[in-house]
C-alpha cells in the first residue's frame, strides 16, 4: 500500500506528531523490544489505523476512552494525537512498555498530559476505577468476551467497545454472541489500506 495515500488521511500537524511518535517507538524498540512489528511497518500497521479511529472519535463527544492492554501505546497514543476532544486512559501491566508511553506523554509532550493518563495496572474483575469509562478500545488484550466481562462495572451502562481484530474476528464474534446474547456487533467501515485488519464494535455488553 502506498504510504502517501495513508498520510493524506491526516492533517500536517497530526501527521508530524504521529511520525514523531513513530520515530521514538522505533528508537526505543531497538533497546527494549516493545513490538515485534518491523520498523518500516510500524506506521502503516500500528499507528495509522489507530489514528484513523481517533480522528473518528474526535467527531463525537465520547468522554473518557480506556485503551486496555495498550502495550507501547497502541492504539491509545495515536488515537489521542488525532483526537483532541476526548480524554484517554492507557492501561497496561507491563512497566517497561508503559515507561515508554509515559515518556511520550510527560517528557516529549506529544499529547496533552491533562487529557491522557498512562497507568501501570493489572485489571481484574475486582478492580474499580475512580471514574467509569465511556468507551473501551483494545488491540491486543485477548478474546472479546473475556475482555468485556473483565470490564463490566468499569464502563458506564451503554458504553461501546471497539476491538482491533484480524481475520479470526468471526470466530470471536460467534463466541461472544453465545456468551452475551444481548450484545450487538458490527464491523466499522474502514479504508482499503487497513488490509485484513478490522474494527469490531460491540454494543450492549455493559
Amino acid at each position: 500500500m502506498d504510504k502517501e495515500i495513508i498520510k493524506k488521511e491526516f492533517t500536517p500537524l497530526v501527521l508530524c506528531k504521529l511520525e514523531g511518535f513513530r520515530d521514538e517507538l522505533v528508537r526505543w524498540n531497538k533497546k527494549f523490544s516493545l513490538t515485534k512489528v518491523h520498523d518500516d511497518l510500524i506506521f502503516e500497521k500500528l499507528i495509522a489505523p489507530s489514528a484513523w479511529l481517533g480522528a473518528r472519535y474526535a467527531k463525537e463527544n465520547v468522554g473518557l476512552v480506556a485503551d486496555f492492554g495498550c502495550g507501547p501505546g497502541i492504539p491509545g497514543m495515536p488515537m489521542s494525537i488525532a483526537d483532541v476532544n476526548n480524554r484517554y486512559l492507557l492501561v497496561d501491566s507491563n512497566g517497561k512498555k508503559m515507561g515508554f508511553v509515559r515518556h511520550c506523554v510527560k517528557v516529549l509532550k506529544i499529547v496533552d498530559g491533562s487529557r491522557v493518563e498512562a497507568r501501570v495496572a493489572r485489571i481484574t474483575r475486582e478492580t474499580r476505577l475512580e471514574q467509569p469509562v465511556d468507551r473501551l478500545v483494545t488491540r491486543a488484550a485477548g478474546d472479546m468476551k473475556i475482555v468485556l466481562k473483565l470490564w463490566q462495572g468499569k464502563a458506564k451502562p451503554g458504553a461501546v467497545a471497539d476491538f482491533f481484530k484480524g481475520i479470526d474476528a468471526g470466530r470471536e464474534i460467534e463466541d461472544l454472541k453465545e456468551a452475551m446474547p444481548h450484545a450487538e456487533t458490527e464491523y466499522l467501515d474502514t479504508p482499503d489500506w487497513f488490509g485484513e485488519l478490522k474494527i469490531v464494535r460491540v454494543r450492549g455488553a455493559f
